[in-house]
């Protein structure tokens, strides 16, 4: 989509109600702009958020191994603020940017493919242990077997299409948390196939999301398989409101970001688009000072006295 962006002169004769479409149209920019860095992949209803939101090169065979694997994948609650209360209905995975040729060569079943939702631990605290991750009840939203077509799984784009949807037989709402998808398939039958992935050495492996898989040996730590995961609904764009009783303003903010909180807050830091932390410091107050920040889009993270977080998006002018 290209945006084509006009500047004006200020007029004193310019009518008011000009001025105000002109501005209305200019933060309408700045919305769709936004909702592009942040990873919405579905321009109609914003229905599809990718984790990570990023074109890495690296694979993994873990989802459609020829053979039974377990794997789990850790993401981190300021990836997933736009997914609050939100029926989660789909998971998708797309192949490299270097693969030659559509998957599978011919239509196949897979005999299972078992999907588990819940809350996990801190990307930093996962432990190569399935069950020491998760946190709370795991829900199993998807059983049974896995009809995958001829070609489902396209190629000819940079990156791939995330062309085939795993749907859950039973949609999940997510409230907030760190989120945890464990897959337990009965493998493909074929030679494996490698999915785009998201390396161990990558800036936001082990803080922003995490992984680890099993087939016949040892649990492993993997790398994160990149995955879409699909809303029943229209994403929110309202990237102010971070918690039941939180705010931050203005937004899109060119110095001080202020709080509006009951909470007390003690720390924060500031995440680039690509998972970097590009800023953190202690809190004393109900501001901080962001005017070093260049211009882009970033995740803060509010860390209260007690651990717990409050997470969003915001906009650097």
């Amino acid at each position: 989509m290209e945006t084509k962006t006009t500047l004006f002169k200020k007029q004193d004769y310019l009518p008011k109600a000009l001025s105000l479409r002109l501005l209305n149209k200019r933060i309408s920019s700045v919305v769709i702009g936004f909702m592009m860095l942040a990873g919405y992949t579905t321009a109609k209803a914003q229905t599809a958020l990718v984790i990570p939101d990023s074109n890495e090169g690296s694979a993994f065979i873990g989802p459609y191994g020829n053979a039974a694997r377990q794997l789990q994948m850790i993401i981190d609650d300021t990836l997933l603020t736009s997914l609050v209360g939100k029926n989660l209905t789909s998971i998708s995975f797309r192949l490299p940017a270097s693969t030659a040729t559509s998957w599978p060569p011919n239509s196949l079943t897979m005999n299972a493919f078992d999907i588990y939702l819940s809350e996990s631990v801190e990307p930093s605290e996962r432990q190569l242990n399935f069950a020491a991750n998760v946190v709370g009840t795991q829900t199993q939203v998807r059983s049974g077997s896995l009809q995958i077509p001829a070609g489902a799984l396209t190629v000819g784009s940079n990156p791939n299409n995330f062309s085939f949807k795993i749907n859950f037989t039973s949609a999940w709402q997510y409230n907030g948390g760190n989120l945890l998808i464990e897959v337990r398939h009965s493998g493909t039958g074929i030679s494996s196939r490698s999915v785009q992935a998201a390396s161990t050495s990558s800036a936001g492996y082990g803080t922003l999301y995490s992984a680890l898989w099993q087939s016949t040996g040892d649990v492993l730590q993997g790398n994160f398989t990149q995955v879409e995961i699909t809303a029943d609904g229209p994403l929110g764009t309202n990237s102010v409101k971070i918690g039941a009783a939180v705010n931050i303003y203005p937004n899109p903010v060119k110095d001080m970001l202020f709080i509006k909180s009951g909470q007390e807050f003690i720390s924060y830091s500031v995440y680039n688009m690509a998972g970097q932390k590009v800023s953190s410091d202690k809190m004393t107050g109900k501001s901080i000072n962001l005017s070093r920040l260049p211009v882009g889009s970033y995740v803060l993270k509010l860390t209260d006295k007690e651990g717990n977080t409050e997470s969003s998006k915001f906009m650097k002018n």
